[in-house]
């Protein structure tokens, strides 16, 4: 299935002229997913290419300003355009009563309908799941209640051997039931192996989406069973303010490099830079020395 990432912001707290606040653009397994939408979302949308109509899902990790504050003008704007199909927001508590009091109060009447999904008080949740795609959300440590998100690819059957199976008999009922990886045993009593016949479809892609947190070694160790190949995790300042970050509930790039290590994962992205560096390159250096496969999630980048 095709994976595109588009970063449409990469800052943190105070945006600069380059980094706007934290959204990135998620197209996955036929979806078209939003993840944040800070301030300016929707003109980063339109600088880069990105087809906000196309959207049918919204995940804000938590309620800090620079992580929603471009949902409302967003949401006005397809309305304004004439969107008719609902668009699914899987947010925290609070994000629609805020959303309403903008909307009464700016008297927006939208031309389709929002449909909330409020995310639960537990460790883990699946949020979302159809035959494609599953989306888990999961607790990180921030000063209010924040999620983190994977994105997984739904596991594919298994390919049949066109080879094994034209120069057998095997019966066509057999197929489904070793195509699952299970065995078949027919009605004579033989044994068909799935081994035999079928062998292992490409490994299921996921996407897992780690911002505004302490460093948790403990969730890098959970995610080695769900074998990461793309994870973005927040680097807000380089190690020698790891004390900054610590107060702040934020994580350094070496941290993040880190937590890629301990959870397998294959490729890293950092962002949510503080705008206090101008030079991200000391950062992503910092950041290679521990996890090489590092790449800086900046504006405008994209990933596949």
């Amino acid at each position: 299935m095709s994976f595109e990432l588009t970063i449409l912001g990469s800052g943190s707290a105070t945006p600069t002229p380059e980094r706007y606040p934290s959204a990135q653009f998620l197209v996955f397994a036929d979806h078209y997913i939003l993840i944040d939408c800070g301030e300016g979302t929707q003109v980063q949308m339109m600088r880069y290419g990105v087809k906000s109509f196309r959207m049918d899902m919204v995940f804000i990790s938590h309620l800090h300003p620079d992580h929603f504050l471009g949902l409302p003008g967003l949401i006005s704007s397809l309305s304004l355009k004439g969107r008719t199909e609902p668009l699914d927001i899987y947010c925290p508590k609070g994000l629609q009563e805020i959303l309403d009091v903008q909307f009464l109060f700016g008297e927006v009447h939208l031309s389709y309908e929002l449909r909330f999904h409020i995310f639960k008080d537990s460790s883990e949740n699946i949020e979302f799941e159809d035959k494609n795609l599953s989306v888990l959300s999961f607790e990180l440590s921030h000063r209010l209640a924040c999620r983190g998100f994977v994105f997984k690819e739904k596991k594919t059957p298994r390919k049949i051997k066109k080879e094994r199976t034209d120069a057998s008999k095997l019966p066509p009922e057999a197929y489904s039931v070793l195509r699952n990886g299970k065995d078949y045993i027919d009605t004579e009593g033989k044994t068909w192996h799935s081994e035999d016949y079928t062998i292992p479809n490409d490994t299921p892609f996921s996407y897992a989406y780690i911002t505004d947190t302490l460093y948790m070694p403990q969730l890098a160790n959970r995610f080695a069973d769900i074998e990461i190949n793309t994870l973005y995790h927040e680097a807000t300042f380089m190690n020698d303010l790891k004390e900054k970050a610590i107060n702040t509930f934020h994580s350094t790039a070496v941290e993040a490099a880190e937590f890629a290590n301990i959870s397998g994962a294959n490729r890293l992205l950092i962002g949510h830079f503080s705008s206090r560096y101008k030079d991200l390159e000391p950062m992503l250096q910092e950041a290679r020395d521990v996890f090489p496969n590092t790449f800086l999630a900046v504006d405008g980048a994209r990933f596949e």
